[in-house]
């Protein structure tokens, strides 16, 4: 009974990675809601979602692709979009402003695309703040007063990153991107990197700070590697089913055997590898074979 029930769990874990869902809910200014449910079982509504991920004051853009979208949604006054994607169990939740939707291609079977960047535009690109520190003041302090000018509810700041204080007095009157553009350039010696992602300000240092730590299972080609600068360091580019809980500066473990069970024996590619994630773009489907992320990342 114990070995029916290990295998039933078993193949329920593994038929979870091929349930892929995407739900969508627009947001009016006022608040009203509409929803397009992706069901967990059964017939699924054709949904598809790219985009890419970088840091560096980027603003980071989404394209959902909907097949025989029947609600009106151009003239509606809909101007955010919470997207709920991965897979049963596992899903990440994004949210962002929508830039544009229209129709790409007319019915029957006709696909209309919607555009959103993950980052308020007004706020993170024309706010104008007031900024004024002494030095010793807390990095974290400063990012506090931007949150809260900008209305962004929470704050993510890696370990090293908390650790930083204003060398000199900081003072600024201008837009929320130029004073952003500022701290890193004040911290460019620690890698410092600060972006905005689903209405979270993320501050971490590319060199030092260790977010979350996700081990690679599956790879949909061996990983390539070239040196990117002066110094030597070594990048690499992986092609693989994607992971929803992998964000920017996260590390990724690739053990030795993902290389094994994926592709048999590669020369000199047999060995563990760790990278730190420095940019992230996706495609990824409720129906049909997209399923893939590309992540390139500096090797630990």
């Amino acid at each position: 009974m114990e070995l029916i029930e290990t295998i039933g769990n078993f193949n329920r874990r593994k038929l979870e990675r091929f349930n892929r869902i995407i739900d969508l809910t627009f947001i009016t200014r006022t608040g009203q809601v509409r929803r397009i449910y992706c069901p967990r079982r059964g017939r699924k509504p054709s949904i598809e979602i790219n985009g890419t991920y970088t840091a560096k004051s980027t603003l980071s853009q989404l394209n959902i692709t909907v097949k025989n979208l029947y609600l009106d949604l151009a003239d509606t006054g809909y101007t955010t979009l919470k997207i709920d994607a991965g897979y049963e169990g596992n899903t990440v939740s994004i949210t962002g402003q929508i830039v544009t939707i229209y129709q790409d291609s007319p019915g029957p079977d006709g696909k209309t695309v919607i555009q959103v960047n993950i980052a308020k535009i007004g706020t993170w690109l024309n706010e104008y703040i007031d900024l004024n520190y002494e030095a010793g003041t807390p990095l974290i302090m400063v990012l506090n007063s931007i949150k809260s000018k900008l209305k962004i509810s929470q704050l993510k700041i890696g370990v090293q990153a908390a650790t930083l204080k204003l060398d000199s007095p900081f003072w600024h009157h201008g837009t929320a991107r130029e004073a952003i553009t500022k701290l890193e350039n004040r911290f460019e010696d620690k890698g410092l990197a600060i972006f905005v992602r689903s209405n979270k300000l993320c501050a971490v240092c590319e060199k030092k700070d260790f977010a979350n730590v996700h081990v690679l299972q599956y790879m949909s080609a061996p990983a390539q590697e070239n040196t990117g600068n002066e110094e030597g360091t070594y990048y690499t580019t992986i092609t693989a089913p994607w992971m929803p809980e992998l964000d920017l500066f996260d590390e990724l473990i690739i053990p030795t055997r993902t290389y094994v069970r994926n592709f048999q024996k590669v020369a000199g590619l047999i060995k563990r590898q760790k990278i730190r994630v420095s940019r992230l773009s996706f495609h990824f489907s409720t129906t049909g074979s997209a399923n893939q992320m590309t992540v390139q990342g500096s090797i630990m």
